[in-house]
């Protein structure tokens, strides 16, 4: 047999293989596996169910809450007006305000994961650091934001007129207990349809949003969820005495 005979007839047959491996795979096999910025997106918003503490690989749980980061975040950090991610990549690295020193957007990223999520640091370098960083990568190009401070109220801030802002506004989507509404059962993985306040599977105490500076704005501008933070629902001294309420609840302390 000629040599240029027997190689046509040997690529002819690799190339069937290929062919017929390509054919024979699962076709979902390869949507099994999100691309970084997909699956960045997917940890943004169904953190729990990616590396929360009721997934069943237990080398995955590096958040301690059932939270999503979008609980903070709203609609995946694209929200203006709560606490938005667009721009934030590439404002690192930055002097971080309450350490007074320069950290990096990993740095900021595990800070989030030990304090809001009460959870562990994502190692650098694993594939849950690498496709939220490409994740918000990906909202690099946005604006730069960062809502408004909040204003001062009339009168210094009160947990009773706060636990009656909170009987009427918010316990009916985070119930009277203020440790939120399920969207299934404790240990199924599915989290929350309306998240914790306080409790064992809220933020810790250390968490940005345990800080008058964060949750006062963001009450106010976001809560009840859907309306139009140019008009809101709650006064700012409404915000001030709900915010003062709810900080007054018990919730982990930082590990």
């Amino acid at each position: 047999m000629k040599r240029s005979t027997f190689a046509a007839g040997f690529i002819a047959v690799c190339a069937g293989v290929a062919v017929a491996t390509f054919a024979s795979r699962d076709p979902s096999e390869a949507e099994s596996r999100p691309g970084p910025v997909d699956y960045g997106r997917r940890l943004m918003t169904q953190t729990f169910a990616e590396i929360g503490p009721e997934v069943p690989d237990p080398s995955r749980r590096y958040a301690g809450n059932n939270l999503a980061c979008q609980n903070c975040h709203l609609d995946g950090g694209t929200n203006a007006d709560g606490l938005p991610l667009t721009g934030a990549y590439k404002t690192y690295p930055k002097l971080h305000e309450r350490d007074r020193r320069v950290i990096s957007l990993i740095e900021r990223v595990n800070e989030c994961m030990t304090h809001s999520m009460n959870g562990r640091t994502l190692p650098e370098g694993s594939r849950e650091m690498t496709a939220l960083l490409a994740y918000l990568r990906s909202l690099a190009d946005g604006p730069s934001q960062r809502p408004a401070p909040a204003e001062k109220a009339p009168d210094a801030a009160d947990r009773e007129r706060g636990a009656k802002v909170f009987a009427t506004v918010c316990a009916a989507c985070h119930q009277s207990d203020g440790l939120g509404k399920r969207r299934g059962l404790p240990g199924d993985g599915r989290g929350y349809e309306f998240p914790p306040l306080w409790g064992p599977d809220s933020f810790n105490a250390a968490a940005g949003m345990n800080d008058d500076r964060n949750i006062v704005s963001f009450v106010r501008r976001n809560m009840p969820r859907g309306i139009d933070p140019a008009h809101p629902q709650l006064t700012w001294q409404e915000a001030w005495d709900v915010a003062a309420y709810v900080r007054s609840q018990p919730r982990p302390a930082l590990r």
